[in-house]
């Protein structure tokens, strides 16, 4: 059957120039324990998560460009999700020594990152829509250090991003929307990220 002919019969099926079970396999190929493709309109926002983000725990808030309150507001976030139809999901599972050690999650958030920018960057070359947005598992941190702190403005206000608390999207409701398994336990620590398409 030609892309012509599936693309008529079943248009949601594509990802630009990407069929999503090719999409699905390449970014499960480069690493990641899971990856599914679902609608914007199925993922829940949660405005009052907002109030996680200000209690400070990760040390981001007020001193990063991609984090509250210089990223938006709750709405101001939602409405930037859902000027896009469609959403590829990644998921990664990581094995940990401690759970509660703030400074070994936040290496591997580091790592699950680097691994969406790369995989992204991959599957746009293979036809993934690239006029799409990234929502992360952790803060921005593709410079060094933000400038926030010291009062001087992004240099990279194009390809900076947010994490899913600050677009207060519930994770365990798109997980089980993707059939994935939210696992956070004593050993293994599950890490989320996005990459937005199919702009209206």
């Amino acid at each position: 059957m030609s892309e012509a002919r599936l693309d008529r019969r079943d248009p949601e099926r594509r990802t630009s120039n990407m069929q999503e079970e090719d999409l699905i396999t390449a970014a499960e190929e480069a690493g990641f324990a899971k990856a599914a493709v679902m609608n914007t309109e199925d993922l829940v926002f949660q405005h009052e998560f907002r109030r996680f983000c200000q209690q400070n725990d990760c040390g981001n808030y007020g001193s990063n460009y991609g984090c509250p309150p210089y990223c938006g507001t709750p709405e101001e976030m939602e409405s930037r999700v859902m000027q896009y139809r469609r959403a590829v999901v990644f998921q990664s599972k990581t094995p940990v020594s401690n759970i509660f050690d703030n400074e070994e999650t936040k290496q591997i958030k580091k790592i699950h990152t680097r691994m969406t920018l790369r995989t992204v960057e991959e599957l746009k070359r293979r036809g993934l829509d690239e006029n799409g947005m990234l929502v992360m598992c952790g803060p921005c941190n593709l410079c060094e250090s933000c400038n926030m702190p010291e009062g001087k403005p992004c240099v990279q206000e194009q390809s900076r991003f947010s994490c899913l608390s600050a677009y207060c999207i519930d994770a365990a409701k798109m997980a089980k929307h993707c059939n994935m398994d939210m696992q956070w336990n004593g050993d293994v620590a599950s890490f989320f990220s996005m990459y937005l398409f199919d702009k209206k």
